[in-house]
């Protein structure tokens, strides 16, 4: 019996040493595994539901990670709205949190600058708060846009030194509809005589 035990021992080390040994993380490291299944969209973030020692689950965040920026100028010396920048489309339904930074300058301080939202799709709710610096104070103003019409998200703002730069903060909340939205940002001058300029650099993004 003590024979056949020690055999038995034997057969399942045996057994044992013949198993692929488990891949070492070095210390500091985590590891991941292939928990979970899902299918994102090219450029969005994903959201890690839940993580244990068999690695993650995770899931389309529905919030495109990629920002969109000016390469070059912007320009605009006319009184219709045209577009500076469109942000990734966010998936039907899904509820998203974006910023812009523009930095802009006019030609004269005679001229004003006011910039305008618009989405591809009605929206349930899409919250903007604007907070320009145009050289005098401009308090922070809050806009609810429902529906696809352009919409001023500013007043029209002035300038105290022409051609000098200046910046505007969007931070906005988009509840969408049922369909894929995209929101552009628009910008205009009060006059053909000046020339509105977004400059390179300005960026908006969708904030996972």
């Amino acid at each position: 019996m003590r024979k056949f035990v020690s055999l038995l021992a034997a057969a399942l080390l045996a057994c044992v040493s013949a198993l692929p040994a488990p891949a070492q993380v070095p210390g500091g490291l985590m590891r991941f595994g292939t928990t979970g299944v899902f299918a994102p969209q090219v450029g969005d973030c994903l959201s890690i539901l839940a993580m244990n020692s068999s690695g993650q689950t995770a899931t389309d965040s529905q919030t495109p990670c990629t920002p969109v920026y000016l390469a070059t100028n912007y320009t605009n010396a006319t009184t219709a709205y045209t577009a500076i920048m469109s942000l990734p489309p966010i998936a039907a339904g899904a509820v998203a949190r974006g910023e812009c930074t523009i930095t802009w300058e006019d030609s004269s301080t005679s001229g004003t600058t006011t910039f305008a939202a618009q989405l591809s799709g009605t929206p349930t709710d899409l919250w903007i708060t604007t907070a320009p610096t145009s050289g005098v104070f401009v308090a922070p103003t809050a806009y609810t846009i429902t529906s696809t019409t352009q919409t001023a998200v500013s007043g029209a703002l002035v300038t105290t030194t022409a051609n000098a730069p200046y910046q505007l903060y969007l931070s906005f909340m988009l509840v969408a509809g049922t369909v894929p939205t995209t929101l552009t940002i628009y910008a205009e001058s009060n006059s053909a005589s000046y020339t509105v300029t977004a400059l390179a650099g300005s960026s908006c993004s969708w904030i996972p």
